[in-house]
Order: C-alpha cells, then structure tokens, then sequence
C-alpha cells in the first residue's frame, strides 16, 4: 500500500468514526466499536488538541453508560420538543437559521463537485452527517484518481471546518451535553487538521 493510499484509508477510517457519533442513537456493538477506535487512538501522537480530545472522550466513554448516551443523543438530536435540541446545519450558524442562503452556496458547491444525495436521504444537504458523507466521497473519488483535492479543500475550509468549530461551541453550551460535547471537540480538532493537511497539499503542488 502506497503512502497516499494509507492516508486515504486512514481519513475514511475517521470520518467513518466522527460520522458515527451523530448518525443514531449508538447501541451496544457501535459503542464496542468507539472504544476500540479510541482506545488505539490514545496510542497515537497526532497534534495536542486532537490527543487531549481523545482522551477527553475516553474517559467521557468510560463513564457514561450506553442508556445515559442514548438519552442524551435523544435530547441532543431527536426530540423536536427538547429545550436542549442541538443544531447541526451550517446554515443555522451562519444564517440564524435553516434552509438559508449558506445551504444555497452549499448546494452550488455540490453540484460542481458533482455530488448527489440519494433519494431516501430528506436532511437538507447542509447538515454535518451529510458534509462528512462528501468529504468520504471526495476521498473515495480521489482513490480512484480523481484530481479534487482543490474540491476537498473548499468543502473543507469553507463549509466542514466551519461548521465543526461552531458545532462544538455550540454544545460547550449545551448543559445536556455532557458526553456529545466530547464527540464534537474531537470532531473540531479533526478538521483542523484536515485545514492543516490541505494547506500543506496545495504547497506542494505550487
């Protein structure tokens, strides 16, 4: 396996994790799963916030129970009625809420990219699960030779990153969210480095 193929596999791995935490209420194996992803992350030396978010999230998972984080993603993500309901689309961050013109800009951006949502999918294409799902796309795409890294760089800069920033304060915020805040520190660290990565590509190709 080449250096660049490694790199790809290693990104879908994370995105395929981060994704995980938002996607459903989590259920005895997907929790199995993100203590061992977590457990041979903290193995690893990566950069400062993104080593200290995982061993935040280590511990957060070593004491919630799966009933308490099932709770917890309900109040966060499910229930319409919940005072603590968390916003998950860039629009509502940049625009005060969704459905605005940052979903339009986005949808722009989709269709240059080339990317569509399936047809059973009926969250608007703005929300955080749906922007990793295209970011893994981009990478896919580009294991397969495409040259979108330019691409991978928009998405990431002006619309993942962002959104991931604003996310994770939004839920440092949040007094529900004692477990999830952990999930979106780790998230937030992530894309900066994904920023950092696509700053150093985009020299080397200079």
């Amino acid at each position: 396996m080449t250096e660049e193929h490694a790199l790809h596999r290693t990104r879908l791995r994370l995105l395929d994790l981060l994704k995980s935490f938002f996607l459903t209420e989590p259920d005895a194996a997907t929790l199995a799963r993100w203590r061992g992803m977590i457990s041979a992350l903290m193995g690893e030396n990566i950069t400062p916030s993104f080593d200290q978010a995982v061993r935040d999230l280590h511990q957060a998972l070593a004491r919630a129970s799966r009933r308490e984080i099932e709770a917890e993603y309900y109040a966060l993500f499910t229930d319409p009625f919940s005072p603590d309901l968390a916003r998950t689309m860039l629009s509502a961050f940049v625009d005060g809420h969704g459905f605005g013109p940052t979903l339009v800009r986005y949808r722009d951006f989709l269709g240059r990219a080339g990317i569509a949502l399936a047809q059973d999918v009926h969250e608007p294409e703005d929300s955080l699960v749906l922007m990793l799902d295209a970011l893994a796309t981009l990478i896919e795409e580009e294991k397969k030779g495409a040259a979108n890294q330019e691409l991978q760089a928009e998405l990431i800069h002006r619309y993942l990153a962002p959104l991931a920033a604003s996310f994770s304060s939004h839920l440092d915020q949040n007094g529900q969210a004692c477990f999830y805040r952990h999930c979106a520190h780790l998230l937030h660290a992530y894309m900066d480095m994904e920023k950092q990565m696509t700053e150093s590509r985009a020299q080397k190709t200079d």
